[in-house]
């Protein structure tokens, strides 16, 4: 008897966490591509969730934001997002090919948590590269 009602206990808890659960990720994808990176996630709650604040950085530390969307707070039971980096081509940080991203997930109440994190080498045009370049230098 006993343990029937710590089982019960255990699935009340459960099916309260997950009604109450805030933004939750199902789905975090990077994908490389030539000249540039497609990031998608999909979210299959957003109560209590303010918004997300996509990142990127050249090591796992050091994020910096790249973007920011509102959470959008319908009925729907999954939420998709799409962002498309096309400045990966433009960095010209010695040996940084390699670029990481996460999703900073802002709550209403004002605390936030992080996503994993997951790691891209896209392929980027030498030539495309430099005419950049040279098109910085007369600016």
């Amino acid at each position: 008897m006993k343990s029937r009602l710590n089982l019960i206990l255990l699935l009340a808890c459960s099916l309260t966490g997950l009604l109450f659960a805030d933004a939750i990720i199902k789905r975090f994808d990077v994908n490389p591509g030539y000249n540039k990176v497609t990031i998608l996630w999909e979210t299959a709650t957003e109560s209590r969730v303010k918004g997300y604040e996509l990142q990127r950085a050249f090591t796992e530390n050091n994020f910096s934001r790249l973007v920011y969307f509102k959470s959008k707070k319908d009925n729907q039971p999954v939420h998709k997002y799409k962002y498309e980096d096309i400045s990966v081509f433009k960095i010209s940080v010695t040996g940084a090919r390699t670029f990481y991203y996460r999703i900073k997930i802002m709550k209403t109440d004002g605390s936030f948590e992080y996503s994993k994190i997951e790691k891209v080498v896209p392929t980027i045009s030498s030539a495309r590269q430099t005419w950049g370049s040279i098109k910085a230098m007369f600016r």
